[in-house]
Order: structure tokens, then C-alpha cells, then sequence
């Protein structure tokens, strides 16, 4: 797997508390986030907080910029726009990303999640990364 995304991984304390791994497949890189009860939001309904999965999409499009630009590059969050398409279930989570176009400051990247298929998408989001220089 890409060492630059490993290293971000690492650092990042969300990804930590979401159980958050990635790795590569035919297809790219597949993020994943572990399940647990402290990702529930509604326990009634036992479905995953909806601030947990714009989280983990958020940690997999800042993922795939770095896998591009490298260990050296910070990538930062601009904005975010996230359509939740079903309802999630208490189990773990997948997703892709794919970047739409890069320029020099900034990057736009959408990323899908998804639990029983990959064709059965969740939530789909896209998101403006600003890009530079680590600080």
C-alpha cells in the first residue's frame, strides 16, 4: 500500500477512533471503517451516526489526494456536500474515492461508501480539498 496514506492513517487521531485501514485491490484503494457501538446513532434503529459516515469520507477523499501527492503535501477540507442514500446497518463499512480533477490548490474528489455491495451504495459524497505544503 501507498506509504504516504499509511502515514496519514497513522497521524490522524479520527481515523484511529473510527478504525479506519485501506488497501489495495484490482480497482484501487478500498478504505474501510470497523464497526463499533460508539458509531451508532440511534440505537432504536441501529444504524451508523451520519457524522460518522461523512467522517470516514472525509478521512478516505484526504486519503486519496495524499496517495498522489505524496507523504510531503497537506490536505485539508474546503467543503463537503454528502448524499445519504440508505439507511446503514450496525456492520462495517467500505468505500472508493475517485478524483475529478486536481489542480495546484485545490483537488475535487468523490467517495462512495457502502456495507451489503459496492453497487448498493450508502452514501455518496463530494468533497473540495484545499492542497500545499505541510505546515
Amino acid at each position: 500500500m501507498n506509504s504516504a496514506v499509511t502515514a496519514l492513517i497513522e497521524r490522524s487521531a479520527i481515523a484511529g477512533w473510527l478504525g479506519f485501514s485501506a488497501q489495495e485491490d484490482d480497482g484501487g484503494l478500498v478504505y474501510g471503517l470497523a464497526f463499533d457501538e460508539k458509531h451508532i446513532g440511534n440505537p432504536l434503529i441501529r444504524a451508523l451516526h451520519g457524522g460518522v459516515i461523512a467522517a470516514f469520507l472525509e478521512v478516505v477523499a484526504q486519503c486519496e489526494v495524499t496517495a498522489v501527492l505524496g507523504a510531503g503535501a497537506a490536505v485539508k477540507t474546503v467543503n463537503l456536500d454528502i448524499d445519504y442514500l440508505t439507511s446503514s446497518r450496525a456492520q462495517p463499512m467500505q468505500a472508493r474515492a475517485r478524483i475529478t480533477r486536481m489542480g495546484w490548490r485545490l483537488a475535487f474528489v468523490e467517495a462512495t461508501g457502502w456495507q451489503a455491495s459496492e453497487g448498493k451504495p450508502v452514501a455518496k459524497a463530494q468533497f473540495r480539498l484545499r492542497i500545499g505544503a505541510a505546515d
